[in-house]
This record gives structure tokens, C-alpha cells and sequence, in this order.
């Protein structure tokens, strides 16, 4: 191939030209297939070359505040495809900035978009970093999916732990933009658990989805019941982590196409001392099956008197027991020099 800048002739499969030192070869940010640096379309799909895609761009942007953990996990779900079509009981988040037309009002619009670009970041990295999944990323407002395309056995647990962190983690930006534009900036919270039908996961990191019901409509109308700076929650999703969070009832709230009330929540704190996730309060009942495993971390416990301390991973599929096998395990942290945390 020769170098179009200055026309050495290259050895087939170069990718930079080995006297000027220029790129070769380009790929398609679309389908991936590799081109001569010249092209300005690829000849695999017609994409325009030199100039970023919409999901390239909103890509480019997400990139930045997902650990790289789990950018790896959204790959493969991209890569598999395995849960399109899949019916999931996800929690929704939805976040919005509250009075955001007002204000973008008062504003220049590269004003505006220049406090819009400094929020995602309080936005969307709480999102990540309890390995949610974006679903929307709109002009001044998020929804995110917290169990798919990666499910955890407690995902409405972390939906409400990245709620709390965004109305929390916004607080010091809310300041310095009332300092430097006096626009008071404040966002809220509503969380909702249903089912939906999972798309794929896009190019741009977002995951498609079908609506089942109403669960999305009630997660919206959480978010907008709610007053600024707070995490409201409804029903389906108190009944999962009441046992960890510290909850004030609001009552019911009217929702379109729900015949009766919505029993709303709203979110104080996490509790300084959670109670049992599962099983029935007061009802205790032996941990059968697990009898090796149970031996093997009760050994490692007890070395931990003579001084050798241990790294456990403990892992599988959701709903195999992961968290009752380490509570039996933290029953026996009883002795010296042990502890459980």
C-alpha cells in the first residue's frame, strides 16, 4: 500500500507508513471494517467517515465515568446479545433536574450546556458505580436500569443507594453554580421495580427496552412527585429494602391509569443497623446443603487466632445463597481476635 501523504510503498498489512510515520489504515466506527486512511465513506455500510457518530459521541461521553470492570461486562452483554427479548424485574431510576426550563431561560444556551455537561457527572457516575445501566440520557435528565443488562441479587438496593448519592453528591455543585450564574440547581429522585422486555445494549452503551405495564410510568411520576433534593420510592420497590433504609410513608399518590393510589416512600438514610433482607423476621431455619463450604470458612476463621488472615471470594449465580452462606460464616467470627464487618 502506498502512503498517500508521501507515496512510499508499504508491505501489505502496514497500519502506519514506514517512512513518514502516518496512519495506513482506519476502521469504521460503525461496523468496524478497516479502511484506507483516504476513504471517506466505508465501503462495507456507507458511513461517513471523519466525523463521529451521535452514538460515538454520547459513547465518548459515558465512557468517562464507567470503571472499566464494568465497561468489560457491558461489552459482553453487547458482544452476546443475550438478553434481547427477555422479560426482567429491573428497578428504574429516573432523575431530573428540577426547574431546568426556567433556568435554561435565564441563560445563554452554551451557559446552560456548560452547567448541564459539569452535572452528568453527579448524575451518571453514581449510576455506573453501582453497576447500573443507562436506558435514557435526555437534555436534563437520566433513567437507569438497575438489573439489566447485569443483574445482582440486590439491585433495588443499589437503584436507591446511587438515588441517595446523587441528591447527596450534587449539593457542593448546586453551590458553586448559585455562586457563578445564581441559578438554583437542584435535581430529585423516583425509583420504581417492574418488569420490562430488554433490547439490545447499543453501540453508545445504552440499553434498549420495551415497556410491560405501568412500572416506568410510576418511576416517572416518583421523580416528579418529589421535592428537590430528596429520593421518593414506590411500593414495589419499598418492599425490597425496607429492611435496610431508614423510609418516611407519604402516603398514596395518583398515578394515570392506576385505578387505586400508589403507596409512596421517600428515602431518609440508610439504617445505622439494617435488618434481615429475607426469610420471615423471627423465624430462624438451619442453612442445609452447605455443609463443606461452612467447614472450610469456619477453619478459616478460626486461623485467624493464630494470626493467618485469609481473602474469601465467594461466588455464583444469583439466588444461590451467596449472603445466607456469609452470614452463617459471620456467626462463627466470634472469637479472639476475630471479627465480622
Amino acid at each position: 500500500m502506498n502512503c498517500p501523504p508521501c507515496q512510499t510503498a508499504n508491505p501489505e498489512g502496514a497500519k502506519f507508513c514506514m517512512s513518514c510515520g502516518s496512519a495506513l489504515a482506519a476502521s469504521c466506527p460503525e461496523c468496524g471494517t478497516e479502511l484506507p486512511s483516504e476513504a471517506r465513506f466505508c465501503l462495507n455500510c456507507g458511513h461517513q467517515l471523519g466525523q463521529a457518530s451521535e452514538a460515538a459521541s454520547a459513547r465518548a461521553q459515558l465512557e468517562q465515568y464507567i470503571p472499566r470492570e464494568l465497561l468489560e461486562k457491558l461489552e459482553a452483554a453487547r458482544s452476546s446479545g443475550g438478553i434481547q427479548g427477555e422479560r426482567r424485574v429491573v428497578t428504574m431510576l429516573f432523575c431530573d433536574v428540577t426547574g431546568s426550563t426556567a433556568a435554561a431561560e435565564q441563560l445563554d444556551p452554551e451557559e446552560w450546556a456548560q452547567i448541564m455537561n459539569g452535572a452528568f457527572e453527579h448524575l451518571i457516575a453514581p449510576v455506573y458505580r453501582y453497576e447500573g445501566t443507562l436506558a435514557r440520557l435526555m437534555g436534563d435528565a437520566i433513567l437507569a436500569f438497575f438489573g439489566a443488562p447485569i443483574a445482582h441479587e440486590d439491585d433495588p438496593h443499589r437503584a436507591v443507594l446511587a438515588g441517595l448519592e446523587i441528591v447527596q453528591s450534587i449539593e457542593p455543585y448546586r453551590n458553586e453554580v448559585q455562586r457563578k450564574w445564581g441559578v438554583d440547581f437542584q435535581v430529585r429522585v423516583g425509583i420504581n421495580t417492574g418488569l420490562v422486555v430488554m433490547g439490545e445494549v447499543g453501540s453508545d452503551l445504552r440499553v434498549e427496552y420495551t415497556t410491560l405495564g405501568d412500572a416506568i410510568n410510576v418511576a416517572a411520576r416518583m421523580e416528579s412527585a418529589a421535592t428537590p433534593g430528596t429520593v421518593l420510592i414506590a411500593a414495589d420497590t419499598q418492599r425490597l429494602v425496607a429492611p435496610l433504609f431508614d423510609l418516611e410513608d407519604l402516603g398514596g399518590l395518583e398515578v394515570r391509569g392506576k385505578s387505586e393510589p400508589v403507596a409512596t416512600f421517600r428515602v431518609i438514610s440508610r439504617k445505622a443497623q439494617p435488618q434481615r433482607e429475607r426469610g420471615i423476621e423471627g423465624l430462624e431455619s438451619p442453612m442445609v446443603g452447605r455443609d463443606r463450604e461452612i467447614d472450610v470458612l469456619r477453619g478459616l476463621i478460626n486461623d485467624l487466632g493464630d494470626g493467618s488472615g485469609q481473602i474469601v471470594s465467594v461466588m455464583g449465580e444469583a439466588g444461590l445463597g451467596k449472603s445466607r452462606l456469609i452470614a452463617e460464616a459471620r456467626l462463627s467470627a466470634s472469637g479472639p481476635g476475630c471479627g465480622a464487618s
